[in-house]
Formats: C-alpha cells, sequence, structure tokens
C-alpha cells in the first residue's frame, strides 16, 4: 500500500497539517493514529513522519525524517500566460506543468485578453494537487493578474515570447540556451498586437516559435515547459 502524501509547507516550524489537509486524512483516507505519512514542503524536501495525534479536525505530526533532498536545479521555468475564458483550461495547464515540473506560472492582461481576473487560490489548489500526485519535491509559485507593462518591463534571466509569424522565427529549442532562469511569454488566443510584440522585442524578449501549427494557450504552455525540460535533460 502506497504511503499517503501531504503538503505542509511549514511540516518544520509546526507539528500539524493544515485544516484542508487534515480533513483529507481522516474524512477521506481515513489513516488512523500510527500510521506513516509523508510530507511535502514544496521548497526541495520529502519527509517521513507518522501520525501522532487525531485533535478534533487537526491532525498532528510526530518528529521529521528527511526521505527525500533535492537541490535547486541549473535551471529554473517561468511562464507568463495571458488566462483564456475558460478557466478550466487554465488549471489544466497548471495542472499539467505541475507535473512535469515548473517553478512559477504568472497570468497577466494583454489587449486582446478573453479574461480580466483570475482565482488564484483554485489554481494553487490545482498546483499542490499536482505536486502530491508527480512526486516533485518543489511547488510552482502562483501570481496574478498582471498587466502586460510590469511583465515586459520585467528584468533579468533569459526572456523569450512565443510568436506567431510567416515565415516563423527559430524555434524554442534553437532559441534558448542551456541552464538559463527562463521567463517565457505566451500571449492571448488573439496573439499579441503588433505594438506589444514591438514593445517585447524592445525590451529585449526574444521570439521563437513551437511550430508551423497554431496552438491554444494552455497547449502552447505546456509545450514551453515540457521542450525547455527536454533542451536541460543531459
Amino acid at each position: 500500500m502506497s504511503i499517503a502524501v501531504f503538503y505542509a509547507p511549514n511540516a518544520k516550524d509546526s507539528s500539524y497539517l493544515s485544516e484542508e489537509e487534515s480533513f483529507h486524512a481522516i474524512r477521506v483516507l481515513r489513516l488512523r493514529v500510527g500510521e506513516t505519512i509523508h510530507l511535502l514542503d514544496g521548497r526541495g524536501s520529502k519527509f517521513s513522519t507518522n501520525i501522532a495525534a487525531l485533535e478534533g479536525k487537526k491532525v498532528a505530526f510526530g518528529p521529521l525524517e528527511v526521505v527525500e533532498s533535492e537541490p535547486a536545479p541549473a535551471y529554473s521555468i517561468h511562464l507568463y500566460v495571458a488566462p483564456t475564458k475558460q478557466m478550466e483550461r487554465m488549471e489544466w495547464m497548471v495542472e499539467k506543468c505541475g507535473e512535469f515540473g515548473i517553478h512559477g506560472i504568472h497570468f497577466f492582461a494583454s489587449k486582446n485578453s478573453e479574461r480580466k481576473e483570475i482565482k488564484l487560490q483554485r489554481l494553487e489548489k490545482t498546483a499542490i494537487s499536482a505536486l502530491k500526485q508527480s512526486k516533485n519535491l518543489y511547488l510552482p509559485e502562483i501570481t496574478g493578474l498582471h498587466t502586460f507593462k510590469e511583465i515586459a518591463d520585467k528584468e533579468g534571466g533569459e526572456k523569450l515570447f512565443a510568436f506567431i509569424s510567416n515565415p516563423p522565427v527559430s524555434v524554442l529549442m534553437k532559441t534558448a540556451a542551456k541552464n538559463k532562469e527562463y521567463h517565457v511569454i505566451v500571449g492571448p488566443e488573439g496573439d499579441f498586437t503588433p505594438e506589444e510584440s514591438d514593445i517585447l522585442s524592445k525590451n529585449n524578449w526574444k521570439p521563437f516559435s513551437l511550430g508551423k501549427s497554431i496552438l491554444r494557450t494552455e497547449t502552447a504552455g505546456i509545450a514551453v515547459c515540457l521542450g525547455l525540460h527536454i533542451l536541460n535533460a543531459d
């Protein structure tokens, strides 16, 4: 039988699971005192412990033993996305990028954006679920809704943006260098306006292509994440 995994960002400073994780342990999994559980802090560590007590609606756990620890990789991926009208598609993207492993997913509004607000809490829950399912050790940061200018003005790292053109620009795998702090923008389904593309280029964002097919926003986000992992695989 597999050992239940819980998200506990303050595992070293607290001996209790959160209310939501406690509910899952008690009401859904029906765990009992003495059972072994694993905790993920979302910052590179996995711990083994046991359920020490069930105190009302909260689960208390015992001393921690580090069973897995992973240093931050030589590269990191931060994805910037203009959210689609259907939020379920963004949740799916967050889930899949989280399974592959990503450090940040940030949402912004541009002229052709279909959505002007997002529910961060739902997206954060999706990211936590993906963390536990995939057994990754790093939880991505989820932020938004930023303005286009805030993203365009960003400094540092390797800055890339998906660009649809004819003829197409160079593909992502040939544009990005290895072992970088990647900041990658995927625009709205109506694409960036010419003015927005010009602003990105003037702010040293490098355009790249994801191939001849026109991808949905969420598909492009996942393709970026996977492509950068493959680029750095060796």
